[in-house]
């Protein structure tokens, strides 16, 4: 007898890995189609902010590190502590997108800063407890979270700066 298997293969992964590209692509798709991107065009910015050709490419690849992160905690994980770090991780995703559809569908960049803001805090200590379940996953969400770090001081620049925000009287 060969030795047992305890998560998902190969096959699984590439699963994931389409659907991600999927999710950001069409995300990526509704933010252009909508003209929530002539807005964010429109909206005053800090200096340093990089083009939006190059946020836009590194976002479609940050999902692309929490499906992996996902997958090798369900292949590799600890045992007995897979299925609370899977969810965990499916919820960071869902989080990702939570906050693209906060951002731009309600363009208000105060409420885009503080989803920015509530889905680090959760990245953060996700990052934490993920890693008691697969170190491998959490170095591979490292990147992520690195991201939302610089999401949260863009977003929070971008709230400064377009003072018509709601939140904290746009602070």
């Amino acid at each position: 007898m060969g030795e047992k298997r305890h998560g998902p293969g190969i096959m699984t992964l590439l699963v994931y890995l389409i659907g991600a590209a999927s999710l950001t692509g069409g995300l990526s798709g509704w933010v252009h189609a909508s003209g929530a991107f002539e807005w964010l065009t429109e909206l005053n910015s800090p200096n340093w902010t990089p083009s939006y050709t190059l946020l836009n490419t590194v976002g479609l690849f940050i999902p692309v590190f929490a499906v992996i992160a996902l997958w090798v905690t369900q292949t590799a994980g600890r045992q007995g502590t897979r299925t609370w770090a899977s969810l965990l991780e499916l919820i960071w995703i869902a989080g990702m997108t939570t906050q693209i559809l906060v951002f731009f569908s309600l363009r208000d960049p105060a409420l885009g800063f503080l989803a920015a803001l509530l889905m680090w805090l959760f990245a953060f200590f996700a990052t934490g407890l993920i890693s008691r379940a697969s170190r491998t996953a959490s170095v591979l969400l490292w990147p992520a979270l690195g991201w939302h770090s610089f999401l949260v001081v863009l977003g929070f620049e971008l709230m400064r700066l377009n003072n018509g925000a709601t939140f904290a009287g746009g602070l």
